[in-house]
């Protein structure tokens, strides 16, 4: 399945439906797979739904046995050998861009625009 085409709804609703579908698997109903978890019948409901916490999230993929899953998922970041090449040890932080720069200076020198610019407002992603 080709998650790139959905919005992030969608993909949390693709994400709800196979968690159902391992709890069905598991012939365990919501209550069961609530008590195992130690989380309410709601929030096994709502991450079914495509909403939830995280940490709810995987109190539930622990009693469904997936855990594993959350490597193929998001699995740990290597170190780049270029980077490695380039300045010999992995990037603790980002660097702003010199665009970014240019903008914080021109901020600073106008001191009613510093008020929008802490103003950000969430951009969809680009992938």
């Amino acid at each position: 399945m080709n998650l790139h085409g959905q919005s992030d709804k969608q993909i949390l609703a693709t994400l709800g439906d196979r968690l159902r579908e391992y709890r069905l698997r598991m012939n365990l109903t919501q209550d069961d797979m609530a008590e195992r978890a130690g989380l309410s019948t709601s929030t096994i409901k709502g991450l079914e739904a495509g909403r939830g916490r995280l940490d709810s999230l995987v109190a539930a993929l622990r009693v469904l046995r997936r855990l594993d899953a959350l490597e193929a998922f998001l699995p740990a970041p290597t170190v780049s050998p270029m980077q490695l090449a380039l300045h010999g040890k992995q990037r603790k932080r980002a660097r702003a861009s010199s665009a970014e720069k240019a903008l914080k200076e021109t901020t600073a020198e106008s001191p009613s625009k510093t008020r929008e610019s802490k103003i950000k407002k969430r951009g969809k992603p680009e992938w």
